[in-house]
């Protein structure tokens, strides 16, 4: 059981939404009070220095401190806001659940990965078009698939792995904005998190 800190969490990451902004939404989602902390990624000394005082056997970005409480990794940091918000039902409400979940996780978390990598390839507007066809659209097909007749990737209920699909699709949709155009029921899914209303206020 975690030792609840009173207080305001800090939210320790760089100058990019990258893997901090399923965070975000999760805390938005969840009404936790929250001020981050931004790391320049010109400039990386600010976070060198910082490093060594989290007093964290693994220290990396992003970080959570909850009074003197720290947490590294961002899967670890959303469990941690998830067990804070005392709301483990987005862990999912049943053992299937649970696991379908973790695997829906895993093929977001390859799918994000090769998004990553996209946006940071200096040749991306030549190569765009082969990625797609031979990275994204495999995955998305799955993905559509398994999103069919749903209003969450795991159903009715909003789960952990929406707030990370929903990243995700974001930033296939900005490479290309008819990203989701061909998987209807993603498009679907990504629209019912955005009209979440703490999600649209954000």
């Amino acid at each position: 059981v975690y030792k609840r800190q009173e207080g305001t969490l800090i939210l320790g990451y760089w100058n990019l939404q990258g893997l901090g902004e399923p965070i975000r939404l999760l805390l938005e989602y969840l009404g936790l009070k929250y001020e981050e902390k931004v790391y320049e990624l010109s400039n990386q000394a600010e976070w060198a220095a910082d490093k060594s005082a989290l007093n964290f056997p693994f220290p990396n970005v992003p970080y959570l401190k909850d009074g003197e409480k720290v947490v590294c990794e961002s899967e670890a940091i959303a469990f941690y806001i998830v067990f804070k918000g005392n709301r483990i039902d987005l862990f999912g409400r049943t053992e299937e659940e649970r696991v379908q979940a973790t695997t829906v996780r895993g093929v977001v978390g390859d799918l994000y990965m090769d998004v990553v990598k996209f946006v940071w390839n200096p040749n991306w507007e030549a190569e765009q078009a082969k990625i797609f066809e031979e990275k994204y659209n495999p995955r998305l097909k799955n993905l559509n698939a398994y999103a069919a007749g749903k209003k969450h990737i795991l159903g009715d209920n909003l789960n952990l792995v929406d707030f990370a699909l929903f990243q995700t699709l974001y930033l296939l949709q900005k490479i290309d904005s008819k990203a989701l155009d061909a998987y209807p029921n993603l498009q679907t899914l990504y629209n019912n998190f955005a009209e979440i209303p703490q999600v649209k206020a954000y």
